[in-house]
């Protein structure tokens, strides 16, 4: 019992004499890579291609809904005056519209959200080669991810997020001119 008493103390000695000298070595950094993705050029331009892209689906949507309008309208109109075949075929004409539409719009949403996902991916994959570029060449040992929830309190002298966002932006516009 003496013996294991005597090695926990030995190694708890042990800890706290080489605690200073571990530490020391240690050099830690965070960046948010979510704030990086929402003000870097490629994630600023992405988004701008995206919202232009979901802007042409929806005038693409608007017409077929307004098509469906218009036939709902003549058919509430004139479907008093109609045979019965004209009637059966105006409302199996609309149902299938009506599904074709919705199937349109679950389409071209999930498409969009596909796109968003795999640029956004795509641009953080490259911040996070900043990350590390930056981090080999200052030394640091560990940088955190802000953005996640992991990392609630830390000195805002050791936030990357500028940097690597300045950088990036130079790497981009590089890559761009090419």
């Amino acid at each position: 019992m003496k013996t294991i008493k005597a090695a926990g103390l030995l190694f708890l000695a042990l800890l706290i004499f080489a605690a200073p000298a571990t530490a020391a070595e240690l050099k830690l950094a965070y960046a948010n890579l979510q704030k990086a993705l929402n003000e870097c050029e490629a994630g600023i331009k992405a988004k701008d291609t995206l919202k232009d892209e979901a802007k042409k689906l929806e005038d693409e949507l608007n017409v077929k809904q307004e098509e469906l309008k218009k036939l709902k309208e003549e058919m509430d109109k004139k479907g008093n005056v109609w045979n019965k075949d004209t009637k059966e075929a105006k409302d199996r004409d609309f149902k299938n519209k009506t599904q074709e539409f919705q199937k349109k719009y679950m389409e071209y949403g999930e498409q969009l959200n596909k796109k968003k996902q795999e640029t956004e991916s795509d641009i953080i994959d490259e911040l996070r080669a900043v990350v590390e570029e930056i981090a080999q060449k200052k030394g640091y040992t560990y940088v955190f991810e802000r953005s996640v929830g992991g990392l609630l309190v830390a000195p805002p002298s050791d936030d990357l997020t500028d940097e690597v966002i300045k950088a990036y932006n130079k790497q981009f516009r590089a890559k761009k001119s090419k």
